[in-house]
This record gives C-alpha cells, sequence and structure tokens, in this order.
C-alpha cells in the first residue's frame, strides 16, 4: 500500500498528488499544496527545501 500522507508536511496526498523537484525522477509525490509551495519557490529562483529540512523531519 503507497504511502498516503505528504513526506514534507504530513497532509494527506490527495487525489492527484504532486511530485517533488527535488528528484530527477520526481519519483517522491508530495500533495498539491506542497507541489505549488516548490513551484513559486522555483519561479523566483530560490533553491528547494532539502528532504533533512522538510517540516515533518525538523
Amino acid at each position: 500500500m503507497p504511502d498516503t500522507r505528504c513526506p514534507r508536511c504530513d497532509c494527506p496526498l490527495g487525489e492527484r498528488p504532486a511530485r517533488t523537484r527535488l528528484t530527477i525522477d520526481r519519483d517522491v509525490r508530495i500533495c498539491s499544496a506542497c507541489g505549488i509551495e516548490e513551484a513559486v519557490r522555483d519561479a523566483k529562483g530560490q533553491p528547494p527545501i532539502a528532504f533533512g529540512e522538510w517540516p515533518i523531519t525538523r
């Protein structure tokens, strides 16, 4: 059974999860809200938040 929680914020992934920009293959699924946040950071030229700094790993 696949994980149904976002590894970034621990919210439910929902029906259409995004894929994090931190991996080349984009094989880590995150919730839509986190996907939007990553896209906005990327558009602003800001670095992504590293895996070890995701809110649920702090």
